[in-house]
């Protein structure tokens, strides 16, 4: 197979097949996420993109939980404006509030306060530096104000690291005690 029809080949996306829910797009963010982090790429030339895709998987994950539970909290807490909410910290409360009525009600013993205290971690973390899911994406707000200033850091191994320690609760745990 000669070298361009090859590339090619690796190129081409089924996204028809691979864009059925808000879940897979959040899982596809999350992998594009842990595919920069991985590069060998200087984290400097990479790290505004890493982290849009690091909140925009937290921000689907939530609101696709917030949904999935809905149908078994017989709460609505978030769905009807579910589409117009981009703040992390209220989804996640959103979620927290669905996760905890369907855990009351069927009985689901679960120690899940550790789980959650490292997923509020990683919510407050990305939060603090992106309230409003903007500053990942344009370096100036509508009133032309810069989003970082010079000196500004990120401490991308420290929210990996709180993303592992969370992923459990906001993926795994739900899919574990998905109720039929």
């Amino acid at each position: 197979m000669d070298s361009e029809k090859a590339e090619r080949s690796k190129r081409f996306s089924h996204i028809g097949m691979h864009s059925n829910s808000d879940m897979t797009y959040a899982m596809q963010y999350k992998e594009a996420f842990d595919a920069l982090y991985d590069s060998s790429k200087p984290v400097d030339t990479i790290a505004l993109p890493m982290m849009f895709l690091m909140r925009h998987y937290l921000e689907l994950i939530l609101k696709s939980n917030i949904v999935y539970f809905a149908k078994f909290s017989e709460s609505d807490c978030m769905l009807k404006k579910i589409n117009l909410e981009h703040k992390l910290l209220l989804l996640a409360n959103a979620f927290k509030e669905h996760w905890k009525l369907v855990a009351k009600k069927h009985g689901l013993n679960f120690n899940d306060k550790v789980y959650i205290k490292n997923f509020d971690l990683l919510i407050d973390l990305v939060d603090q530096i992106d309230k409003y899911s903007m500053s990942f994406r344009y370096s100036h707000d509508k009133e032309d104000k810069k989003h970082f200033e010079w000196g500004d850091t990120l401490d991308i191994f420290n929210i990996k690291k709180c993303l592992m320690k969370s992923y459990r609760f906001s993926i795994i745990l739900p899919m574990c005690f998905m109720i039929k």
